[in-house]
């Protein structure tokens, strides 16, 4: 049930969250009240022009993230503020499940990948091991530097980690590679072709990116209930 509508799955409108809270104190004086709790333009609230549903008036409303609003809903201090924010909090969790579940589903993809570029080296009669150092290898180039364990990456390093041993996988399929130092030179060439795609398209080096929770403790934690 939608207790107060979630726009873009984030963001909550000012102007609706002060009428849920049926407060008779005028919205303009009510939000500047609000923000000298200190809230911060940009991070927790932005403002944006709408039409007033009543007298089609443009007027300014605020987006605010979710955990704004519910920090608002912490201030009410009324039960209308305790069940807006008992709303948001299970809001937060559903949102959280639903990234750490699109986060397991890059992962997964991930390991399908290696899994080929593994059985490929291994098919070639080389072993688990050379496998293992070809691949630490392109994580280096792809990071220029020691690399984060694929379990901790967050989703757009996941993704483009898959999307070079994709590549790999696909060029060794037409050439029939042999040689380990070839093989070892086309994946560190797409995990640095990967780099700069990055860095061309997001302005952002894989270094720069932090760590998330290890994925695969999200997992045995799942399989443990």
């Amino acid at each position: 049930m939608e207790l107060i509508k979630i726009y873009q799955g984030k963001v909550v409108s000012a102007r609706e969250l002060h009428s849920f809270f049926e407060s008779k104190e005028r919205f303009s004086k009510w939000f500047d009240r609000m923000l000298s709790y200190g809230f911060e333009k940009g991070r927790d609230y932005t403002p944006y022009q709408k039409v007033h549903p009543q007298n089609k008036q443009t007027v300014t409303d605020y987006h605010l993230a979710l955990h704004c609003a519910k920090e608002i809903s912490m201030l009410q201090r009324s039960d209308l503020g305790k069940q807006a924010r008992q709303y948001f909090i299970k809001c937060e969790e559903a949102l959280q499940a639903f990234k750490q579940n699109k986060r397991l589903e890059y992962w997964e993809k991930l390991e399908s990948v290696k899994g080929e570029l593994k059985k490929y080296i291994l098919d070639k009669g080389h072993s688990h091991d050379n496998y293992l150092q070809i691949d630490y290898k392109g994580r280096r180039v792809l990071f220029n530097g020691e690399p984060l364990p694929d379990e901790v990456l967050p989703n757009i390093l996941l993704t483009a980690r898959s999307f070079a041993i994709e590549m790999s996988n696909e060029f060794l399929k037409q050439s029939k590679t042999e040689s380990l130092d070839d093989i070892s030179e086309i994946h560190t060439n797409n995990h640095e072709d990967v780099r700069n795609l990055m860095q061309e398209n997001t302005g952002k080096l894989p270094e720069e990116y932090e760590e998330e929770e290890p994925i695969k403790k999200g997992i045995e934690e799942e399989g443990d209930d």
